[in-house]
Parts: C-alpha cells; sequence; structure tokens
C-alpha cells in the first residue's frame, strides 16, 4: 500500500539524510575562494560519515564551476550537501545564490555575542571536524543568544568548560600583541578562512599560539574576532554584557582583515 503524504512532495527525514556533509564556499569575481581546500575538507568529511562518492572531487569542481557559470553571479555563495541514500551513496545537491555578508553596521561597530548552555557534542561522540548536516545544535545556540539579546552564540567544549568556537566560525582574540585561538583538538572545525587568517598573521609577523581559551580569557582581551566564509572577519566588542577591549574593532582585527582581502585578490588574479 502506497503511503499517504500531506503534503505530497514531503518525505519523512530518516537516518541517511540526517547523515550527510556539506560546504559553503564564496565566490569573488566569478572564482569560488579555495576550491581544493574546500573540496578537500568535504571528501574528509565524507570518509568520515562513510559516503560514497560517485564523483571525484576533480569532476565535482567541475561541476560546482559549471552550475555558477550558469548562475552568471560574481560575487555568490556556493552550497554543496552531499545526502546519501540507503546505500550510503551521496549525489551532490548545488546551490548557487548572490552573497549576504554581515551589514556594514556591524563591521564598524563589530557584534555581542553570548556563550550559550548548549554544548558541542564531545569529540569522542561525533569529531566536529566532519561538516555533517545535523544542526540543530546549532540553531538552539542561536535562539538562546538571542534571547539574551546577542547577535551570536559561542559553545563551550563538551568537558572542560574552554570556549570552542561560534555556530559557524572560528573564534580568536589578541592578548598583548598576540593571536590566540583554541586549538582543534578540544572539538572545533577548521575553517577554511580560519587557514587563510593564519597566512595572514604570519605575513604581518604577528605572533600566534593555539591554546585553550575560558570566558575570563575573553572578558580581558584586547580584541575578539570571529571568522567564516560569510563573515570573513568581524570584529566581536561584547561577551555576556562585558565591553570587549575599546568597545570598537581593534587595530589588529582590521589589519587581519585587510590581509585576508589580498590574499583574496593575489589569488583571484593568479598571483599566489
Amino acid at each position: 500500500m502506497p503511503s499517504l503524504r500531506e503534503p505530497s512532495h514531503w518525505s519523512m527525514p530518516t537516518l541517511e539524510t540526517a547523515s550527510g556533509c556539506f560546504e559553503t564556499m564564496r565566490v569573488y569575481e566569478g572564482q569560488i575562494f579555495r576550491l581544493h581546500a574546500h573540496l578537500g575538507r568535504l571528501y574528509a568529511s565524507a570518509t568520515y560519515l562513510n559516503l560514497h562518492m560517485p564523483l571525484t572531487p576533480r569532476q565535482l569542481g567541475q561541476r560546482l564551476n559549471a552550475v555558477l557559470a550558469r548562475s552568471a553571479l560574481q560575487e555568490a555563495v556556493v552550497r554543496v550537501a552531499m545526502i546519501p541514500n540507503a546505500q550510503r551513496i551521496a549525489h551532490p545537491s548545488i546551490v548557487v545564490q548572490p552573497v549576504s555578508m554581515p551589514t556594514a553596521q556591524m563591521y564598524r561597530r563589530g557584534i555581542h555575542v553570548s556563550v550559550v548552555p548548549t554544548r558541542r557534542f564531545p569529540i569522542g561522540q561525533i569529531d566536529p571536524q566532519a561538516k555533517f548536516s545535523a544542526r540543530l545544535g546549532s540553531v538552539q545556540a542561536v535562539m538562546e543568544a538571542q534571547l539574551r539579546g546577542a547577535d551570536e552564540a559561542l559553545f563551550l567544549d563538551g568537558l572542560g568548560g574552554y570556549v570552542t568556537e561560534s555556530t559557524a566560525s572560528n573564534l580568536g582574540m589578541i592578548k598583548d600583541g598576540v593571536f590566540l585561538a583554541p586549538p582543534c583538538w578540544l572539538g572545533l572545525l577548521a575553517g577554511i578562512t580560519w587557514q587563510v587568517l593564519w597566512e595572514a598573521a604570519r605575513q604581518l609577523r604577528l605572533p600566534t599560539q593555539e591554546v585553550p581559551l575560558t570566558r575570563h580569557d575573553l572578558y580581558n582581551g584586547d580584541e575578539v574576532f570571529l571568522t567564516s566564509t560569510l563573515k570573513e572577519i568581524l570584529a566581536v566588542t561584547q561577551i555576556d554584557g562585558r565591553v570587549i577591549g575599546t568597545g570598537k574593532p581593534g587595530p589588529q582585527t582590521q589589519r587581519l582583515h585587510r590581509a585576508f582581502r589580498a590574499i583574496v585578490r593575489r589569488e583571484l588574479h593568479g598571483h599566489h
């Protein structure tokens, strides 16, 4: 007997559809930035989730570029989701849409964030280096932050109470002229933009250190910022009601953002 669906096009989520992976990529001047790195992370996620990928990374990259070309968008976001069937074979679902970045006001004033009760999964349960499609924890965290009057949420790790990342961004801070960031072994995703930011810091001769950070550390930081594909580098000027530094985007945050943009321009125009 056939099943009855209301509405007719809707289907129940299954174990398979809840266990896929995805990537979000930024397009500048009609080119996908760091496509190779994004594909590498996507296929690493698929391996972790035991997905069988019929397309090679090269073939998927060609398909992404073809869809982008058909869109005719120069400044865009490309999202690819790999949703497996019952045999764990994952075919790509691709969406290209105009980019939607934080407002100019957010870059001028910074954003307010809140450390929320929702925790990331312990790394022994689900390794967050796999960018898996189940995002309920992130949705809940954003709601909790907004109820506190904040723009975005920060997670604590599953066990030790260290701050790890935002719902879709990596976290960094400046203290006494040093760029500090939580290490991935705490249980966080190594962002593509984050990797570019480390390159920018080296170019600026800005000392860097990966170290577990507590809320106390962040409250007393000179500068705090988030990085992601869509945010690039966005200053955090208030955490849990505490004003960070001067309460305005700091000089090192701005230097890093300019250096990030310079790296993007060089790669777009073939000067690596």
